[in-house]
């Protein structure tokens, strides 16, 4: 505040003088030379945005894939969708239970055909991203950085889900900024701004910072706030080489936190990851061989605990018309300290894809983990697709816990599907084998998982469009039969939207009204066991929420809203979604 004051009286201090400069010492230009200097400009500004630059590929295995496989959540969908956190994007696979603590800035924690804290892998940039500190079990998908990130993927094997992660990657000559400024009825606030710029000698840099805070809900402890920043400096001279360096920066303080029933625990400290890569070889179009050289370290440093990881990784990789394969191999110094892995996909014929992949870790205390996979999937004409999946071996759940040893896997998956431009429907149907799941440890009134027997899952998606402005999309999961602990039967998300561009008005299309009402529920069932091995019932519930943005070119309103039927009851017994939680605020994409 002193800072500011003194800005604003030295500003009024100076304020003739400038205006008396401008009068005296600054000769006026004819309006002709003004608006000939600004259209010079405004071209320039115009060539430099059409201009794309070659950019780091991302290092993940690339080449045909078979259909129904991955989902693919892009920044203007994650934007469009009213997504908060990677938490929100998770959600959204189908199959796949959100453990929240609560509201916003509550754990996070995405519960999958009742595998527990083995359900997903994450990926920062084609590296783990591992959990650290006080929780080294899952990662709190709520804490990592979604304002950051410019794309999602989603790969779905029959028990795991691998969530890769992808920072911003800026292909135009011109610089580019995104601004966020948002608050909540509940004082909630956020501030997100970034800033990219490329030159054409290959040389970039990126910078963008994100913070969000969350007071305690009435009647509730644990206020919650969250500053994360990420840094970037890139040479990508050419499509055939390049160099990066970037360090993601999250500094979350969450309070011990209650809704008068069940304690939450307090979370405070900084994860820092500094991630430095270099690729040799590929083509413009990504074809060709190439080498990946990448190097990732981790650190937490907090409340007397202390993490420092360090990842160093290879991954070989040659991409053709119709096939692609990928061998890759990392060291870690901790826990899992040899990964290998290797895949291959092939198209023989045209709407057949065949995919395999084999992974090889080894884990402090002579354990390891080792199995093999192959997915096929055929595009029929129409619309149609069908494929599937089997994954067979031993895994150790959880590395970070030497006393969690290698369990047998087997699972497989037949999917169906059918699209066109106003309908799309998906089936599948999975079985899974037994499995000793671990619950999350930011609940601590979940002592444990019961065992899962071997367990077959029947998943529905769908979507319908009877009129270019309306839509319908849903999805629909459930044992067949009884509910392991962990997730309750009939799990169903259901959405409408509303969404008009007003073309007899504004012709350009850069106007876009969208309103949106979503539900998501289920039925009753057991979340896990407490200490004394006693059921904790999960019940039955139903949550609404709302979503209205407007867009006008690359600025956009939006008010997203939660828990609007006011439901008592929560994801995690004991832990309430408070009414009306939320964000409303601004977003502003522009270049130069």
């Amino acid at each position: 505040m002193r800072a500011s004051a003194v800005l604003a009286t030295l500003g009024l201090l100076l304020l003739p003088a400038v205006a008396t400069a401008q009068v005296i010492d600054i000769p006026q230009q004819p309006d002709t030379a003004v608006a000939r200097d600004s259209a010079e400009v405004f071209r320039r500004m115009q060539a430099e945005a059409n201009v794309v630059v070659p950019v780091m590929p991302r290092m993940v295995a690339e080449g045909p894939q078979p259909p129904l496989t991955r989902l693919v959540f892009p920044r203007d969908s994650i934007d469009a969708s009213g997504a908060l956190t990677v938490g929100d994007v998770v959600a959204r696979v189908p199959g796949v239970y959100l453990w929240r603590g609560g509201g916003i800035g509550r754990p996070e924690r995405g519960n999958f055909r009742g595998r527990g804290v083995a359900s997903a892998e994450y990926y920062l940039d084609g590296m783990p991203y591992l959990p650290v500190g006080p929780d080294s079990l899952s990662v709190d998908a709520g804490l990592v950085p979604l304002a950051l990130l410019e794309r999602i993927e989603v790969e779905r094997w029959p028990g795991l889900v691998r969530v890769h992660l992808f920072t911003r990657r800026h292909d135009r000559l011109a610089a580019a900024s995104h601004v966020v400024l948002g608050a909540g009825p509940k004082k909630e606030a956020t501030y997100q701004a970034s800033i990219e710029r490329r030159f054409i000698s290959g040389f970039g840099f990126a910078v963008g910072a994100d913070y969000l805070k969350v007071p305690a809900p009435a009647g509730s402890l644990g206020e919650y706030k969250n500053t994360q920043f990420w840094g970037q400096l890139s040479y990508v001279p050419s499509a055939s080489f390049g160099a990066q360096l970037q360090y993601v920066n999250a500094s979350a303080d969450r309070d011990a936190f209650s809704d008068g029933l069940l304690p939450g625990e307090r979370y405070e400290g900084g994860r820092g990851d500094l991630q430095a890569r270099i690729f040799l070889g590929g083509r413009s179009d990504g074809m060709g061989p190439r080498l990946d050289l990448a190097y990732m370290r981790t650190a937490f440093d907090s409340a007397g605990v202390l993490h420092r990881i360090g990842q160093a990784g290879a991954a070989a990789s040659v991409r053709g018309t119709t096939w692609s394969a990928r061998a890759s191999g990392r060291y870690s110094t901790r826990w899992t300290p040899i990964d290998l892995s290797g895949t291959v996909s092939w198209t023989p014929v045209p709407l057949l894809t065949v995919a395999g992949e084999g992974v090889y870790r080894t884990h402090d205390g002579d354990r390891t983990s080792r199995w093999a996979g192959v997915r096929a999937g055929v595009a029929l004409p129409a619309g149609f697709a069908v494929s599937g999946a089997f994954r067979a071996g031993e895994v150790v759940p959880v590395p970070a816990i030497e006393a969690s040893v290698a369990q047998d896997l087997r699972e497989l998956e037949g999917t169906a599907g059918w699209s066109l431009g106003w309908i799309g429907a998906e089936a599948s149907f999975a079985r899974t084998d037994a499995f000793s799941p671990l619950p999350f440890q930011p609940f601590p009134g979940i002592a444990s998982l019961s065992p899962l027997p071997e367990t077959e899952w029947v998943t529905l998606s769908g979507r319908l469009a009877p009129l270019p402005w309306v839509s319908v999309q849903g999805s629909f999961s459930n044992p067949t039969g009884a509910a392991p602990d962990g997730l309750p039967p009939k799990h169903y998300h259901l959405t409408g939207t509303l969404r008009s561009k007003f073309l007899r008005t504004f012709r350009s299309g850069s106007f876009d009204l969208k309103l949106e009402l979503g539900v998501e529920g289920w039925q009753s069932g057991i979340i896990g066991r407490d200490a004394a091995g006693t059921a904790v019932v999960l019940p039955a519930a139903r949550f609404v929420r709302s979503l209205v943005r407007l867009q006008i070119d690359s600025f956009s309103l939006f008010w997203e809203s939660r828990n609007l039927g006011n439901t008592t009851e929560g994801y995690v017994p004991g832990y309430r979604v408070p009414r009306y939680s939320g964000l409303f605020g601004v977003r502003w994409s522009f270049v130069n």
